[in-house]
């Protein structure tokens, strides 16, 4: 494999205040809570576990990214060892998530891969502008190093950040 090649990726859900997360996710399981609250019985949010995987102790922490189907929301708060509070309102009973780090300000950002043609709107990784992207086509890759995919005026699905 070419050295400059990606390694990682990660889904993007575009969202306008929440950065792509870091990829890997390092906790998964079912919500059994509502609204902005997560519960998973058994989870250890509060624990020390898997750190092999990532590199950190595994404890969720406050800023990190949650994935609950289309819906991304972060941490506010680490409640109990089986429960968050979280920045918006999740699906909730039954629904699957997926729990990543924040993407940082240190962060190189990523290239992204743009699976359905439209428009792109996004914050560059060493850039607080915001830059809209016109006419994206299909199965295309964006040579530009991004931080965030904003949800307001995207129309380009399928995208995956790329590291």
């Amino acid at each position: 494999m070419a050295s400059n090649q990606p390694t990682q990726a990660i889904d993007v859900i575009p969202s306008d205040n929440i950065n792509i997360p870091e990829p890997g996710s390092y906790i998964t399981g079912v919500n059994s809570g509502s609204g902005t609250t997560l519960t998973t019985v058994g989870a250890k949010f509060l624990g020390t576990f898997n750190a092999a995987k990532t590199g950190y102790s595994n404890k969720v922490a406050a800023g990190d990214v949650i994935y609950e189907g289309s819906n991304i929301v972060t941490v506010v708060s680490v409640d109990s060892d089986e429960q968050l509070t979280v920045s918006g309102t999740l699906t909730g009973a039954g629904a699957s998530y997926q729990i990543y780090r924040a993407n940082t300000a240190t962060s190189e950002g990523f290239s992204l891969f743009v699976g359905t043609a439209g428009d792109l709107v996004v914050i560059p990784a060493s850039s607080g502008d915001i830059v809209k992207l016109k006419n994206i086509a299909n199965n295309s890759y964006v040579p530009l190093q991004v931080a965030r995919v904003l949800s307001s005026s995207t129309t380009a699905g399928d995208i995956i950040a790329l590291r």
